[in-house]
């Protein structure tokens, strides 16, 4: 059985029942329901309303629902169905309900609740004919909002949209259902074609009464459906201000790290305190580094982590004009003489490794600790290159270029490229 018409339970049929989930709250915590002996005097109907009744407000729905249903076949009073169906629905028990239905209709038993029910379970049957005839009746004696959804539905279902369309719109009107919106729009976006004026309306409703995750999802689809990434980024903003989901945040990110909307994402950031880290990620990532070296500075301090040391150490160097200032190269290195070998870090190893021979500040020590970059990571071009480099500084030019140029000849990495072209040229100098 599908579970598409228990959905509709739950928004439409089920509304004010007595078994609704603030209950829970309310319930004591013993689990014991009451002893049959002290009931056994009791008639067998009064005995089991007893049990279902105590049940129920323990809590224990599945056990309160088949009392009802063993009720409802005792006396077939309608209003056992009904309550033996608002306990297996809080049980999630599909296959009780069911069975409920089957009995209510075999035994053509009504009541307004228990028809909200039967027209949810005709249209999961596709029986449009037996669900229309119970919703004209129940919109007949009472236009409610969820009577109004059931006949949108049930319409739908048909195929006559243009009514379907009108239920919804009043069920909306009339108490401003977040579902009722949904299916209109629906209706409007996806059989109608009216894309704008679904969107207008989901728009005015989130404008009237605030950003609820249904309508904005719904929103969000019809925005990326209509390529309105601005609409998209706008909405996950929304979202992420009132529930500080983490999710919307990282969507929104991600979002603007695709358009390299960085300015976008580093306002946001930087007024919800969201995350620092990615905000000191999306600063290097727009090569902001004097940004990120003031940020990481920060953090650094506040927390301690040899990472961001290394983090400041890097983007100390690129932010700096003068890179071949010895007092740059002196904090540099102390920052990365402190924490290099506690990191362990294959990145960092190559990083400062490079410096040193790059800037020949200790190139032994230096190709020493690309070795032990390419230890973690043999086959990494840059790794290799920074190798070569070092034996090129020590004069080995040789050695250098049998290393580097075999791994060169598909990179379009122009510092390997020039760096290739400096030692051929080494080779030929000494060739001469």
């Amino acid at each position: 059985m599908s579970r598409y018409y228990y959905l509709v339970f739950l928004i439409v049929a089920l509304g004010g029942a007595g078994c609704g989930s603030k209950l829970s709250s309310l319930l004591p915590t013993s689990d014991k329901v009451l002893d049959s002996n002290l009931t056994a005097h009791f008639p067998e109907e009064d005995k089991l309303t007893i049990f279902a009744l105590d049940a129920q407000n323990h809590g224990q729905f599945k056990a309160a629902s088949t009392y009802y249903a063993k009720l409802y076949d005792l006396t077939s009073k309608v209003t056992y169905a009904t309550e033996a169906i608002k306990n297996a629905v809080m049980n999630k028990d599909y296959d009780t309900i069911k069975t409920i239905l089957d009995k209510a209709e075999a035994n053509n038993h009504h009541d307004t609740t228990l028809d909200s029910y039967l027209v949810a379970y005709y249209i999961d049957k596709k029986r449009f004919k037996k669900a229309r005839e119970l919703t004209d009746k129940l919109v007949k004696e009472n236009r409610s909002a969820k009577n109004l959804e059931l006949a949108g539905l049930t319409y739908e279902g048909i195929g006559e949209s243009e009514k379907a369309l009108a239920f919804y719109e009043e069920a909306y009107q009339k108490e401003k259902s977040g579902y009722a919106l949904l299916k209109m729009t629906d209706l409007i976006y996806i059989k109608m074609k009216q894309r704008k004026k679904a969107i207008r309306l989901l728009e005015t409703d989130v404008t009237l009464n605030g950003c609820s995750e249904t309508i904005c999802a719904r929103l969000i689809q019809f925005y990326s459906h209509t390529h309105d990434s601005e609409g998209v980024a706008n909405i996950l903003k929304k979202l992420y201000i009132k529930t500080k989901n983490p999710t919307f945040a990282e969507k929104l990110i991600q979002l603007y790290a695709s358009k390299k909307s960085y300015n976008e994402a580093i306002s946001f950031l930087k007024e919800t305190k969201f995350d620092d880290l990615l905000l000191l990620d999306i600063y290097t990532s727009k090569k902001d580094y004097k940004s990120a070296l003031s940020l990481v500075n920060k953090l650094y301090k506040k927390s301690g982590d040899h990472v961001l040391l290394a983090r400041s150490a890097i983007l100390e160097y690129e932010s700096s004009s003068d890179k071949k200032s010895k007092k740059l190269l002196q904090s540099i290195s102390g920052k990365f003489d402190k924490i290099v070998d506690i990191l362990k870090d294959p990145l960092y190893y190559n990083y400062y490794g490079y410096l040193l021979i790059d800037h020949e500040l200790d190139i032994d020590r230096g190709i020493a600790l690309v070795k032990k970059a390419l230890k973690v990571e043999p086959d990494s071009l840059f790794y290799i290159d920074s190798l070569a480099w070092g034996m090129y500084k020590k004069g080995n030019c040789e050695d250098a270029y049998k290393l580097l140029e075999p791994l060169s000849r598909g990179s379009d990495e122009k510092e390997i490229k020039d760096h290739i072209k400096i030692i051929k040229n080494c080779i030929e100098a000494n060739n001469k």
